[in-house]
Formats: structure tokens, sequence, C-alpha cells
């Protein structure tokens, strides 16, 4: 395998390149399904409430506080969902 040209020349190169091999090959738990719940979840649920809050306030507000009021409650949905799903995250395990 080439090695990088910040790697030419210097004396721990294969030390190097053998501790990220390492770290490669460890086993541990996938972090896929708490990244989308920590990233993807909030950017849809914000999303989607403000799509919601969109159609729903429509003719039932002034048109000038339409987009104001949608964002104020999506922003409050989300952060609601980002409480109560912190909540369960962090809530002990317990042993048995």
């Amino acid at each position: 395998m080439e090695q990088p040209e910040t790697c030419k020349g210097c004396e721990q190169a294969h030390t190097c390149a053998k501790a990220y091999e390492q770290l490669g090959r460890a086993d541990g738990p996938s972090v896929t399904l708490k990244a989308i719940v920590a990233f993807l979840l909030p950017i849809a649920m914000f999303v989607g409430a403000l799509a919601a809050c969109g159609v729903f306030l429509n003719d039932r507000v002034a048109a000038r506080y339409e987009t104001p009021l949608a964002f104020v409650i999506a922003l409050a949905v989300t952060a609601g969902l980002i409480l109560v799903v912190s909540s369960i995250v962090k809530r002990p395990r317990q042993v048995k």
C-alpha cells in the first residue's frame, strides 16, 4: 500500500499505520441508529412540523404571521421531541 505524502520520510509511519489498522479492526457497537436519532430525526421532525404548521395556519392567521408562527411552533415541537428522546436514552438500564 502506498503511503500518503505526509507519511513519507516519517520514522513512525509503520507504527502509525499499524495503530490505525488495529482501530479499524476493533469490535464495537454500531452507532448508525444513534446517529440517525441524534442528527436526522430532529431535522426531519422540524421540517415535517414546519410543513404541517404551514398547512394548518393557512387562512387561519394573517399571512404576515404565518411563517414566523409556524417556525416557532415547529421549533417547540422539535425541542419537545429532543427532550423526550434524551430522557428515554438517558434512563439508566437495569442490570439483569
